[in-house]
This record gives C-alpha cells, sequence and structure tokens, in this order.
C-alpha cells in the first residue's frame, strides 16, 4: 500500500499541477527525487529506484508490506509549488485525510490501477483491507502523455503521508518540475 501511495502522488503531482494554457504548448515533467521524510519499520519497508533516461523516467521498487491496511488507516495528502528552483513551496491543496479502503476504492482505482498492474503485481481497489505482501514495480513509466497537455511550469511537491489512528506512520516527498520541451 505505502507503494501504492507513493504512485498515487506522483500521478496527483501531474493532476495537481494541471492547468491548462492558453497557448498549447508542449510541457514535460521532470521527476527530481522520491524520498522517506518519516518510515516505519512495522509497517513496512519500501525501496524505490528512479531510472532516468532521454525517453523519461520509468519507477522499479519493492514494498514489502507488514500489516493489513484497512479504513483504520487514513492516507493524507498536500500538494504545493514554487516558481523557480529555490523550493521555497507554497501550498496549493490538501486532500483531506481518506481511509485506505476509500482511497483504494476512488482515487487509486480511478487514477493508477490500470497502467500501474502492466507492470506490477499491485493489490486491486476492490479488496479491502489490502494485505501484507511483498509489492514489486518493474519499469513503470512516471507520466502518461494525456497529462502533458495540463502540465505548468515550476517546481512541484507532494507530501504523502500515511496515518494509523492519529499517529504518522510514513510519508515521502515527491519533488519534480515541469519544462517546455524544445522540437530538435
Amino acid at each position: 500500500m505505502k507503494f501504492i501511495l507513493l504512485q498515487f502522488a506522483i500521478i496527483l503531482l501531474g493532476c495537481a499541477i494541471a492547468t491548462r494554457a492558453a497557448e498549447e504548448k508542449n510541457y514535460k515533467f521532470i521527476l527530481d527525487e522520491v524520498f522517506a521524510e518519516k518510515e516505519s519499520e512495522d509497517v513496512g519497508k519500501i525501496k524505490v529506484e528512479l531510472v532516468k533516461s532521454e525517453e523519461g523516467v520509468v519507477i522499479n521498487g519493492q514494498a514489502e508490506q507488514l500489516v493489513d491496511l484497512d479504513n483504520e488507516w487514513k492516507v493524507k495528502i498536500a500538494f504545493k509549488s514554487a516558481e523557480d528552483g529555490n523550493r521555497e513551496y507554497n501550498s496549493l491543496m490538501a486532500l483531506p485525510p481518506m481511509g485506505v479502503c476509500d482511497f483504494m476504492k476512488f482515487y487509486y482505482r480511478m487514477y493508477i490501477y490500470e497502467s500501474l498492474v502492466k507492470y506490477s503485481n499491485a493489490p486491486s481497489p476492490y479488496v479491502c483491507p489490502v494485505v501484507k505482501d511483498n509489492y514489486i514495480v518493474k519499469d513503470y513509466p512516471l507520466i502518461s502523455d494525456k497529462f502533458k497537455k495540463f502540465l505548468r511550469p515550476g517546481y512541484h511537491q507532494i507530501e504523502a503521508s500515511l496515518y494509523n489512528g492519529d499517529e504518522e506512520k510514513m510519508k515521502y516527498i515527491i519533488e519534480g518540475h515541469v519544462v517546455e520541451e524544445t522540437e530538435n
């Protein structure tokens, strides 16, 4: 589930920075960094590798989930942006905390599952709780071309957290930026 939360946050980063430009410019999202600000060894262990090439970024990783996750566990996501590289982020929006099962049935099912399952043993959005298991993703492309027309230039950050009750168990930070593509 933690890896799925991380994937969802990355996809939401593309959506959160989405705004249709008056001119049809071609923008490209570049993932800069993904890191854990807080991890809980009793919940799970995640290893994520970003593989960058001229074609883009793919994600490889493994998440060993050590507990079953149900609606007693909450997902919380916050979006931030900065206009320049100094990375002084301003808050854009925070989603209200949502139970893991509800998150899986709605956001995960709508935005992640169909593309992620092609590259992983991702759990079904229709089964709750999300059972403890070892989830693996291989060569998962970062951002779909369908989001390109909605991107806007700047630096962007997502904070994705997992809570058990009032206790934050895990928190991941995803940072990236958007640039205008030039034709060669």
